[in-house]
């Protein structure tokens, strides 16, 4: 388990080089097209498509780099209330379903993915699939570092208090 965690660490640094292009490449996108059209009347017709795609890929990445942080919102109001074995199992039971739940959206994005895959986006004129395909992929992510936050649950009976907080 301790391994599993680690690669899911390993891949996260992956994952926020990626998320940091994304944003990136969208800063600078957005910027000639402030740029241009603001001092020479044209606008690209590509660059809000691509910054919102980009958006979609970083907002499904960086949720799964947020779960696995614990910087999701969460409502703690009811597990403030018990005692620390409940607050333990009960953490572990939102983990399960959240796992559930990111496993059904893979499923469901992947079938999403084959009903857009002849369709091109109107500017860009790319496949739909590409833009489509940060469901299935965030989701993957998420479920493994769901799954990484339940294992950590079950190695360690007292986790570190900064590292609290339901999904």
């Amino acid at each position: 388990m301790t391994q599993y965690i680690k690669l899911v660490d390993t891949l996260n640094k992956w994952i926020k080089s990626f998320i940091g292009l994304c944003l990136g490449i969208m800063s600078v996108v957005i910027v000639v097209q402030v740029i241009s059209r603001y001092f020479f009347g044209e606008a690209f017709t590509w660059a809000e498509e691509l910054s919102r795609y980009l958006m979609v890929w970083s907002i499904f990445l960086g949720a799964a780099i947020a779960l696995r942080n614990h910087s999701l919102i969460a409502l703690e109001f009811i597990a403030e209330k018990l005692s620390i074995s409940a607050k333990r199992k009960l953490k572990i039971f939102v983990y399960v379903g959240a796992i559930v739940f990111f496993a059904i959206l893979f499923f469901m994005g992947i079938q999403m993915i084959g009903n857009v895959q002849f369709q091109k986006s109107p500017a860009l004129q790319i496949p739909m699939s590409i833009p489509y395909l940060g469901i299935p992929i965030g989701a993957l992510a998420l479920a493994l570092n769901a799954l990484a936050v339940f294992f950590e649950l079950i190695i360690n009976k007292n986790p570190p208090k900064e590292r609290e907080g339901i999904v």
